[in-house]
């Protein structure tokens, strides 16, 4: 009786021990996932086909970004991971010399981004 009241003691420690360390490379293996699936690839509007806006992000942390609309502009800055499905995006330099405000993006599966309301795809 005292060894089965020991055991049922115990399992809830054991087993939470397993869980934390599974919370921990799940998110892990999430990183490492957003990365591969950001970098090195076109997202583009409306397709990639004939693209009116496009970003283009690299392992180094970097991204490009260019658009037709609007008489055109392009600008490219950094990019990190900021938890969960988040990156985010700051302005380094605009072919406008505007000042742009760091951006959100989210990426809701491997083969799209949402930035605003606009859905990017590759």
């Amino acid at each position: 009786m005292k060894k089965l009241l020991l055991i049922l003691l115990c399992a809830p420690l054991i087993f939470s021990c397993g869980e934390n360390n599974e919370k921990k490379n799940n998110k892990e293996i999430k990183s490492n996932s957003i990365k591969s699936c950001l970098v090195g690839y076109d997202w583009c509007i409306p397709s990639c086909n004939n693209p009116t806006t496009a970003w283009k992000f690299s392992t180094g942390g970097t991204f490009n970004y260019s658009t037709t609309m609007f008489g055109g502009m392009s600008a490219s800055g950094t990019w990190e991971e900021y938890g969960n499905q988040d990156i985010k995006i700051v302005y380094t330099r605009t072919s406008t010399g505007d000042l742009l405000p760091e951006k959100t993006i989210i990426m809701p599966d491997c083969k799209s981004l949402k930035i605003g309301q606009t859905i990017y795809r590759r």
